[in-house]
C-alpha cells in the first residue's frame, strides 16, 4: 500500500465523518399490521463509511467448546488507524461458549468491518440504532458492543448465528452485555437500540452501560437493557434516542429486562423508588431535534389520521411508542419512508425562498448532501430520515408459514436510500456476488464494488439535484417494480423446488436469482455513474448526449425437474 493512497484514505475518511456518523432510523411493522401478514423491519446504517455484505457459513462445535473473544479498543477514526491496528492483531478479552452457529447473511460496515445487521436462515434479522445515555451509565471496561471489530464480541453477530427466534436473541444478547460488560464500540459514552424480527414478533431492544465503578469482577450484570415488543397491529420507530417507556417486567408477553432494571437506577441516583419508573426518563435523553421528527415523520406516513404534531423540540414531542396504521404497511410503503425527506412539509428545506431565486425553483435545491452549500444560501439542512451518510439500508420481510430458505427477504441497497435501488437477498442465499459482498477499498475508488458506484451516483447527483434525481428515478423505479411484481411467481417455484427437491434446490434457486437481481443492479449502476458525469460534469453534453441506462429484466430459474 503506497503512502499516497493513504492520504487520500486519510481525507475521505475525515470528510466522510465530518457529521451525523451515529444517526439511524429503523421501523418496526407487526403482521397484523402488514399486506401479507409479514414481521417487517426497515432500518438505515448513517455511520457514513461505506459497507458490504456476505454469507457467513454455519458452524458445530464440540460440546462444552469455547473461542476465544477478540476487542481492540478505541474504535479506529482514520484508516491508518485500522490499518495500524490490523498489524498489531487483536486482544483476547474472554472466552465464549459456543455449540453451533447458523448462517446468516450479515451486514457489516465502517473501517473495521463492524457487523451491524442482517439476517439467518431462520428468518430472525436485525439492526442497529445508536442511543445517547445519561453520562452516569458510561463504562469503558465492558467487553462486547452492539458491534465491535470481531464477530466473538459483536451482539448483533451472536444474536444472529445464535438464536432462532427474536426472543432468543434478545435474551442471548441480554446475557452476553450482563457476563461480559458492554461499552459502544463506536461511542462509548453511548448507548444502543438493536430492532429484531422474526416470523412472528417485532422488538426493540435498547441497552445502556452499567455506570463507572462496575468491574468484570464486580458480580453485578455489565449492562441494563430492556426490551419491548410491538403490537401485532402497531408500527415504532427509533431514531436515536430511547423509545420505551413505562416497563412492566411481569408481562412477558411485552417486555424483557435485565435484573437490575430498578436497582441500577436508584444506585446511581437517577430514580428513586416510589416514583413512576420511565425507562427513556431513567436512562436515556430528550435527545435532539433531527430524532423527534424523523420519529415523527415516520409515525406520519403510517397513521396520517392521527395527525401526530412536530414543533421541533424534542422535549415536547414524545410520541407513542406504536401507532396503529391508518392501512395495511408493505414493503413499498417503508420503502418511501426510507425515502422520506420531509417532502411536502414546513421542514422540506428546498422549499426554502434561497432555493427560489427569482421565484424558480433551483435545481441546485437538495434536501441533504455537502453543508458547502446551504452554507452560501443560508439555509440550515434538516436531519431527515433518508441521508446521503447512509451506507447502507434494507427493509426485512419475514413470513411465516414459507419454508426456510424462502421465508425472509432483506430488500437491500449498500447506497442512501434516495439515490439507490433496492433488491431482494433471501435468507436462504449461500454465496453473495463479490461486487456486493467484498470488502470496500478505502484508499481508491473502486468502480468494481456496487458500494462505491452508489456512492458516486449520490454525489453526482448533487451537482444538480433536481434534474438528476427525475433520472435516478427513472432507473431504480421500474428496477423495483419488477422484482416486487415477480415475488410471487419466483416464491412459487421456489417453493416448489423445496418439495420436491429439498432445501439445498431452494437455497440454490434462492441464491441464482437474488445475485442475478444484484448483479443487473450493480451494472446499470456503473453505467449511471458514466451518464451522470458526461450529464452534469461535462461541459459539452449536448455533442452527443448519454443514454440513460435500466436495469435488465431477470428471469426466474426454472425449477429442477422432480428426479424419477
Amino acid at each position: 500500500m503506497s503512502t499516497p493512497r493513504i492520504a487520500v484514505a486519510h481525507l475521505l475518511v475525515i470528510s466522510l465523518a465530518a457529521g451525523g456518523s451515529h444517526a439511524c432510523t429503523t421501523v418496526l411493522v407487526g403482521r397484523a399490521a402488514t399486506a401479507d401478514g409479514s414481521v417487517l423491519l426497515a432500518t438505515s446504517c448513517d455511520g457514513n463509511i461505506m459497507g458490504r455484505v456476505y454469507v457467513l457459513p454455519a458452524a458445530e462445535y464440540p460440546k462444552g467448546a469455547t473461542v476465544r473473544m477478540f476487542y481492540d479498543f478505541p474504535a479506529p477514526s482514520t484508516w491508518q488507524e485500522h490499518f495500524d491496528q490490523v498489524k498489531r492483531g487483536y486482544t483476547h478479552v474472554g472466552d465464549l461458549p459456543i455449540q453451533r452457529t447458523y448462517r446468516c447473511i450479515l451486514v457489516a460496515g465502517h473501517l473495521a468491518d463492524s457487523i451491524t445487521g442482517g439476517i439467518n436462515e431462520h428468518g430472525v434479522s436485525m439492526g442497529i440504532e445508536f442511543m445517547p445515555m445519561k453520562p452516569k451509565l458510561a463504562n469503558r471496561k465492558g467487553a462486547v458492543s452492539t458491534c465491535s471489530n470481531h464477530w466473538t464480541t459483536s451482539l448483533i453477530a451472536n444474536g444472529l448465528m445464535q438464536a432462532k427466534t427474536a426472543r432468543e436473541a434478545v435474551r442471548r444478547m441480554g446475557a452476553m452485555a450482563e457476563k461480559f460488560g458492554f461499552t459502544y464500540y463506536w461511542a462509548p459514552d453511548a448507548g444502543c437500540a438493536i430492532p429484531v424480527v422474526d416470523r412472528k414478533e417485532a422488538w426493540i431492544m435498547e441497552i445502556f452501560g452499567p455506570g463507572k465503578d462496575w468491574t468484570p469482577d464486580s458480580g453485578k450484570p455489565g449492562a441494563v437493557w430492556c426490551a419491548q415488543r410491538v403490537p401485532d397491529g402497531e408500527a415504532t420507530c427509533n431514531a436515536n434516542r430511547s423509545r420505551i417507556g413505562e416497563v412492566d417486567p411481569a408481562n412477558a408477553d411485552r417486555f424483557l429486562a435485565s435484573p437490575n432494571l430498578y436497582l441500577l437506577a436508584e444506585e446511581l441516583g437517577l430514580w428513586k423508588r416510589g416514583e413512576p419508573f420511565v425507562w427513556h426518563e431513567v436512562y436515556g435523553t430528550g435527545g435532539e431535534r433531527g430524532n423527534s421528527l424523523r420519529e415523527w415523520a415516520a409515525l406520519s406516513a403510517l397513521a396520517p389520521s392521527l395527525r401526530l404534531a412536530a414543533t421541533g423540540d424534542p422535549k415536547k414531542d414524545r410520541y407513542p411508542f406504536s401507532v396503529k396504521p391508518d392501512r395495511k404497511v408493505d414493503v413499498q410503503a417503508l420503502t418511501a419512508v426510507m425515502r422520506d425527506c420531509y417532502q411536502g412539509t414546513e421542514f422540506d428545506v428546498t422549499r426554502n425562498p434561497a432555493f427560489q431565486p427569482g421565484g424558480e425553483h433551483s435545481p441546485l435545491a437538495r434536501p441533504v448532501g455537502s453543508r458547502d452549500l446551504f452554507d452560501l444560501v443560508g439555509v440550515e439542512p434538516e436531519r431527515c430520515i433518508a441521508t446521503e451518510t447512509s451506507g447502507y439500508v434494507y427493509i426485512s420481510q419475514i413470513r411465516d408459514g414459507l419454508p426456510a430458505p424462502i421465508s425472509g427477504c432483506m430488500w437491500l441497497t449498500l447506497g442512501p436510500a434516495v439515490t439507490s435501488c433496492f433488491a431482494p437477498v433471501y435468507c436462504g442465499m449461500t454465496r453473495i456476488t463479490d461486487s456486493w459482498s467484498r470488502l470496500p477499498d478505502f484508499t481508491a475508488v473502486a468502480r468494481s464494488q456496487d458500494q462505491w458506484k452508489f456512492q458516486l451516483v449520490e454525489d453526482l447527483t448533487g451537482l444538480k439535484y433536481q434534474e438528476a434525481i427525475q433520472d435516478i428515478r427513472k432507473v431504480r423505479g421500474p428496477a423495483e417494480e419488477q422484482f416486487l411484481s415477480l415475488q410471487t411467481r419466483f416464491e412459487d417455484a421456489a417453493v416448489r423446488a423445496w418439495k420436491e427437491r429439498g432445501p439445498d434446490a431452494a437455497a440454490q434457486l434462492v441464491t441464482a436469482y437474488s445475485n442475478s437481481c444484484l448483479e443487473k443492479v450493480d451494472n446499470a449502476y456503473g453505467e449511471l455513474v458514466d451518464y451522470l458525469m458526461f450529464r452534469y460534469l461535462y461541459s459539452y453534453p449536448a455533442a452527443s448526449p448519454p443514454s440513460l441506462p435500466r436495469i435488465g429484466a431477470v428471469a426466474i430459474p426454472e425449477v429442477p425437474a422432480t428426479p424419477p
